[in-house]
C-alpha cells in the first residue's frame, strides 16, 4: 500500500505541475510569457464588413523585466501558458506577411504609441485629438496592414466629414511604413553559424560569431565536451566576446566522434521596436511584435558534432550537454536547455470578414473571455486538487479496512 500512495503522491504533483506551468527551471533560457491583463484599445471596423478588437500586451522574462507588444497576426489566439522566444520573420508569423513587413513593422512601433508618448504622437500625425485607446487601435490596424493585408473602413462622419481619429492615425503610420521603413531589428543575441556539423576535431572548430544588442560583454562557454575549449583567432583561451567577435572550439588531438553546445549569455541586451517572438519550439500561439525599447537577458545556442576517430571498446559514450545555470550542473552531465512544455490547446476558432480571418478572441463581443487571462489554468488546478483529496480519501480508508 505505501508504493502505491507514493505512486498516486507522484501523479498528483505531475498534474499540479501540468496546471500551474512547466516545473522545469528556465534559468537556462529568458523565457518570455504574456501577462494576465492587457490594455484595450478601441474596436477598429474593417473593410468589407466586420469589426475587430485590438489591445496592448505585456511580455513578461525570466528576469520579471518586461515590454509592450502588438500582435502579429489577426487570425491566430494568444495562449497565455506559452512560452515565447525571439524568432525571424522567416518563420511564418503570418499568413499573408509581405516581403516588406519586417521594416514596416518596425517603424509602425518605432514611431507610435508607447514608444512614443500620446502627446508627441498627435502632434506628429496631426491627430490632436487621439485617445490612448484610439493610438492603441490604429497601432494594431497598421501593423495587420503588412501582416494580414488589413484595411479599415473609411466612412466619414459627423459635420466635419472627417475620417474619425483611429483612421487618420492608420493612415499616418501606414504611409510612414511605406515611404521610411528599412529593414526590421537584428537579433537580441544570436550565434552564427546556428548549427555545425561534421567537424574535424583535430581543427579549431569554426569561426562562431557572435551578433548582439547588448553593449555589454558576451559570456561564452561550452558544454558536452569535458576537454573542449573556447579560443580566440590566436588560439587563447576565452570566456567573453563582444558583437561581431569570432572564436573557436578547439579539441584534444584524437578526440572521438561526439556532440557539445556552445552557449553564449548577456544580461543586458537591447529589444528593439519591431522585433518578433513566437512560441518556443513551434508551440501554437499569436506571434507577437515588440513596441518599445527594453533591456533584457538572452541566451543563444550552437550544437557542434565532429567525427573523429573510433572510441577504444568499452569506452562510456560522449556525455550530453549540461544546461547552463542549473545549480550543481557539471560540464556534460545534463542535457542542454529546452524546457519542456505541456500539450496546448489548439487555437480559439475564428470568424472569415471579407478576406480577412479574425481570431475568435478578437471579435467584439461583451460576453466574450480577454485573451490574455489565466482561468483555464486556474480551473484546471481547481480539478487537479480535488482528484488529489479524492484519492488521498480513498486510500486511507481502504488502508483502514484491511
Amino acid at each position: 500500500m505505501p508504493g502505491l500512495m507514493r505512486r498516486w503522491l507522484a501523479a498528483a504533483a505531475a498534474a499540479l505541475a501540468f496546471a500551474g506551468g512547466s516545473a522545469v527551471p528556465a534559468s537556462a533560457e529568458n523565457l518570455s510569457r504574456v501577462a494576465p491583463e492587457a490594455e484595450q484599445g478601441a474596436t477598429i471596423r474593417l473593410a468589407g464588413g466586420g469589426a475587430a478588437e485590438t489591445a496592448l500586451y505585456r511580455m513578461m522574462t525570466g528576469d520579471d523585466a518586461g515590454f509592450a507588444a502588438y500582435c502579429a497576426d489577426i487570425s491566430t489566439s494568444v495562449d497565455p501558458q506559452a512560452a515565447y522566444a525571439e524568432a525571424g520573420w522567416g518563420a511564418g508569423a503570418a499568413p499573408k506577411a509581405a516581403p516588406t513587413a519586417p521594416g514596416a513593422v518596425s517603424w509602425i512601433t518605432a514611431h507610435s504609441y508607447p514608444n512614443v508618448g500620446l502627446e508627441r504622437l498627435r502632434e506628429a500625425s496631426g491627430v490632436p485629438e487621439a485617445s490612448r485607446a484610439q493610438a492603441i487601435a490604429a497601432t494594431q490596424a497598421a501593423v495587420w496592414h503588412h501582416t494580414n493585408g488589413v484595411a479599415l473602413e473609411r466612412e466619414r462622419r459627423g459635420d466635419s466629414g472627417r475620417l474619425p481619429p483611429t483612421v487618420r492615425l492608420y493612415d499616418y503610420l501606414v504611409e510612414g511604413a511605406r515611404r521610411e521603413g528599412g529593414s526590421g531589428p537584428g537579433a537580441t543575441l544570436e550565434l552564427t553559424p546556428d548549427r555545425v556539423e561534421g567537424a574535424d576535431p583535430d581543427e579549431a572548430i569554426g569561426p562562431l560569431t557572435v551578433h548582439t544588442s547588448s553593449p555589454g560583454p558576451v559570456r561564452v562557454w561550452v558544454s558536452g565536451t569535458r576537454e573542449g575549449r573556447l579560443t580566440g583567432a590566436d588560439g587563447e583561451p576565452v570566456e567573453q566576446v563582444a558583437d561581431g567577435d569570432e572564436f573557436f572550439l578547439q579539441l584534444p588531438p584524437e578526440t572521438p566522434t561526439g556532440v557539445a553546445t556552445v552557449y553564449a549569455e548577456v544580461t543586458d541586451a537591447r529589444v528593439r521596436p519591431g522585433r518578433l517572438f513566437m512560441g518556443k519550439d513551434g508551440v501554437q500561439t499569436q506571434p507577437l511584435v515588440v513596441a518599445e525599447t527594453a533591456v533584457t537577458g538572452a541566451t543563444a545556442a550552437v550544437k557542434v558534432d565532429w567525427t573523429g576517430g573510433a572510441p577504444p571498446p568499452g569506452a562510456p559514450l560522449p556525455p550530453a550537454p549540461s544546461a547552463p545555470g542549473s545549480a550543481g550542473a557539471e560540464a556534460g552531465a545534463a542535457a542542454a536547455p529546452s524546457p519542456s512544455s505541456p500539450a496546448l490547446p489548439t487555437a480559439a476558432p475564428s470568424a472569415t470578414y471579407g478576406e480577412v480571418v479574425v481570431a475568435e478572441d478578437r471579435r467584439p463581443d461583451d460576453d466574450l473571455a480577454r485573451t490574455g487571462t489565466w482561468l483555464g489554468g486556474l480551473l484546471a488546478l481547481g480539478l487537479s486538487l480535488a482528484a488529489i483529496g479524492g484519492a488521498v480519501l480513498y486510500l486511507t480508508r481502504h488502508r483502514r479496512s484491511m
